[in-house]
C-alpha cells in the first residue's frame, strides 16, 4: 500500500471526484471526508491545502506503523505542501484513527459527505462488507469513490491464480466484478486512465450486494514476497453438502 501518494492520485483513481467535492462545498460551505487507508496522510494534507477550513479530513490505518499524525506533518513539510511555520497554525489538521476494517468502521451512522480509497481494498478480507460499511457512514446524498483493485496484481510476483483480488460466482458461473456490481442499486463501476477501476456508491437507505464471503486467501501466508488478499464470493447463501444429502 503506497503511503505517500498525494491529492493528484485521487483524481487518477477516482475521476472527477475533486470537482464533485468542490461543487458540494460551494453549496454547503463545508464537508467531511474520509480516506480509507490514508498512509502518511499526504492526500489529506493536500485537501487541506486546496480547500482550507472547508474540509474536515479523517483517515484510517490499520496501525501506527502505516502512518501517524507526526509522520503526516513531517512528510507535508518535506513535500512542500506546508512550510514548517504553517503546520502549527492549521486548525483543521486531519485526524488519523486506527482500526481493523474487516471488523467494521469505527464511525457513526451518517458521518461523512465523501469517502475515497486509492490502494487499500485489495488488502481487505471482506471487501463487500467494507462497501456496506461505507454506505452506512455516508450522509444523505453522500458519495464514495473506491478503487477496489479489479485490475490484476503484479504479474511479475504473483502466480496466475492469485493475480486477481476477486472471484464472484453467480449460479455456479464466474462473473466479472464490474458486471455484477453495476447491477446493484446505487452502485456504478467506472474505468479511468491507466486501467484503474473505481466503484462509486451513492448513499442508500439500505444496500444489499447479495453476496456471501466463502473465503479470503492472504497470499502473503503462501509466500513472503506476495501481497494482497483474494476474496471469493457467491450468490448461494445456504446449501447442504452433497454427501449429507445422500444420507
Amino acid at each position: 500500500m503506497p503511503k505517500d501518494r498525494g491529492i493528484e492520485s485521487v483524481e487518477e483513481y477516482s475521476g472527477d471526484f475533486l470537482k464533485i467535492i468542490e461543487d458540494k462545498i460551494r453549496k454547503r460551505g463545508k464537508v467531511r471526508i474520509l480516506e480509507a487507508g490514508c498512509g502518511y496522510g499526504v492526500a489529506m494534507m493536500g485537501f487541506v491545502k486546496r480547500f482550507g477550513d472547508k474540509v474536515e479530513m479523517t483517515g484510517f490505518n490499520y496501525s501506527r506503523k502505516h502512518g501517524d499524525k507526526m509522520k503526516m506533518k513531517e512528510i507535508a513539510v518535506e513535500k512542500g505542501t506546508f512550510g514548517e511555520g504553517e503546520i502549527g497554525k492549521i486548525k483543521n489538521l486531519p485526524k488519523i484513527v486506527y482500526c481493523d476494517v474487516d471488523k467494521g468502521l469505527p464511525f457513526n451512522l451518517n458521518s461523512f459527505d465523501f469517502i475515497y480509497s486509492r490502494a487499500s481494498i485489495y488488502l481487505f478480507e471482506d471487501k463487500v462488507k467494507f462497501f456496506v460499511e461505507c454506505n452506512r457512514v455516508l450522509k444523505k446524498d453522500g458519495i464514495a469513490r473506491l478503487s477496489p483493485t479489479f485490475a490484476p496484481l503484479r504479474a511479475d510476483k504473483h502466480p496466475r491464480e492469485y493475480q486477481e483480488a476477486w472471484e464472484i460466482w453467480d449460479n455456479g458461473k464466474r462473473v466479472m466484478p464490474w458486471d455484477y456490481f453495476n447491477k446493484i442499486k446505487g452502485v456504478n463501476v467506472k474505468s479511468y486512465k491507466q486501467g484503474t477501476w473505481c466503484l462509486e456508491i451513492k448513499k442508500q437507505k439500505k444496500i444489499d450486494f447479495g453476496l456471501k464471503l466463502i473465503c479470503a486467501i492472504d497470499t502473503n501466508e503462501i509466500w513472503k514476497d506476495w501481497m494482497g488478499v483474494k476474496s471469493i464470493y457467491t450468490t448461494q447463501h445456504s446449501f447442504i453438502h452433497h454427501w449429507k444429502r445422500l444420507e
